[in-house]
Order: C-alpha cells, then sequence, then structure tokens
C-alpha cells in the first residue's frame, strides 16, 4: 500500500492518544494535530502521512466501491482500510480516538483509483450556522465543512472541487489538469508506479475525467473539450 495515501501515521498513535509520556506529560489535540507527520511531496507541508505495512504491494486495485472501505477511528489509527482487512488489535488507553484527536470530525473512508483512502470533503472558511470556533488549522491543511458545522483539517488534495498546481498534491497523487483550466488532485494507483500517465490512470477516468486524457509534462490533461 502507498505510504502517501494516508493522513496518519501509526508510529504517532501513542503520542496522540496513549496518555501521558514518560515525563508525565500529555500532548494536546492541538499539539498532536500540528505534528502528526509530514507529507513527502513536492509541497513539503506538516499534512499528516501515514507509514506501510511490510510484504508485497497487492497486484490489483484494494476496492471497487465505497462500500468495500472502512475508517479504523481507534487509539491506534485513523486510517481508511479496505472492510476485509485484518485490523492490528489496539492496546491503547485514550481520552479520544485518534482521528478526533487529529481533529478529522468528518472523515470518512471512499474508493479511489482502487485504494481506500479519505473521501473528499468540502473546504471553506466558513461562515457556519453552528456555534463553534473555527478550528486553527496545521500548516499544509484547510478547514472543511460538514452539515453546516466544522469537520475538522485536511490535506488541500481532498478538497472538492479545489484546484491544484503540478506538486501540490503530494506524494502519490498527481494534478489532473483540464483543458477548462480547472484542476483536480487524483491518487495515483499502484500500476502507475509513481509516474502518472493515461494509460494507467484510465480505468479510474469517471473519478476524475469525462472526457478523453493526453499526457502532458509532469502529468496528464483531461481534454474535456472546455
Amino acid at each position: 500500500m502507498p505510504p502517501s495515501r494516508r493522513l496518519v501515521a501509526l508510529a504517532l498513535a501513542c503520542a496522540l492518544a496513549c496518555g501521558p509520556g514518560d515525563d508525565g506529560s500529555t500532548a494536546s489535540a492541538t499539539e498532536n494535530a500540528t505534528t502528526a507527520g509530514t507529507d513527502t511531496g513536492a509541497t513539503g507541508t506538516s499534512a499528516p502521512t501515514s507509514t506501510s505495512t511490510s510484504g508485497p504491494a497487492p497486484s490489483g486495485p484494494e476496492c471497487q466501491e465505497d462500500a468495500d472501505c472502512v475508517l479504523i477511528n481507534n487509539c491506534c489509527e485513523c486510517d481508511p482500510k479496505p472492510a476485509t482487512a485484518e485490523v492490528a488489535a489496539c492496546e491503547g488507553n485514550c481520552l479520544q480516538p485518534t482521528c478526533d484527536a487529529l481533529s478529522l470530525w468528518g472523515a470518512q473512508a471512499a474508493c479511489r483509483s482502487g485504494i481506500c483512502e479519505f473521501a473528499g470533503m468540502t473546504c471553506s472558511d466558513g461562515p457556519v450556522a453552528c456555534d463553534q470556533a473555527m478550528p486553527q488549522c496545521p500548516a499544509g491543511t484547510v478547514n472543511t465543512v460538514q452539515d453546516d458545522c466544522w469537520a475538522g483539517c485536511m490535506h488541500p488534495r481532498y478538497c472538492e472541487g479545489g484546484g491544484c498546481t503540478p506538486g501540490s498534491c503530494g506524494d502519490g497523487w498527481t494534478c489532473v489538469s483540464h483543458q477548462s483550466g480547472a484542476s483536480t488532485c487524483a491518487l495515483l494507483p499502484a500500476a502507475c508506479a509513481g509516474e502518472p500517465t493515461c494509460a494507467c490512470l484510465q480505468p479510474y477516468f469517471a473519478e476524475f475525467c469525462p472526457g478523453s486524457c493526453g499526457d502532458v509534462e509532469g502529468g496528464v490533461q483531461c481534454q474535456d473539450g472546455g
């Protein structure tokens, strides 16, 4: 599984959820959200990432539809996984599950490019209808809204309808440009081996490119006639 596809590193789980450290102190949820991993893409932001498991990568897609994926949210991880995946036992004793500690209250799992990932979110700076202060998002993340209330902070690549520039989507993703001038982040399937081409992305065009596709320098362009 691509290490860049997750928002949360399992190695950080205890820091987020396991209570007092060796010195008897406990980090706040805000501190943990701010330091929860760094994206390895060209942006160099502090958007959270995750680790991958050992062993060979799956030979085919791990999901076909959103129902094939679930969001694991416990004291040890906040991670979209296949519904059939074996989840490691979590013996952490936490005040709140990891997604909540990272302020990812609205996070959901979805099948994207054959991989279980976080679903797209509505990104906004408000205003919202609920009586809740706007979260102060860590660098490299933006506020999201769900049911007209704040839903936490996510990497901009998860923003529905959000634009992008080459390299801004992060490692394991690509910025798909459109002839209309729009652009969107697309998760690279395993078949791309980190290099975006129309050939390897073709099975997933319905997710981000309703028209034909053309290879361009540094990525692909959706030739939608706009």
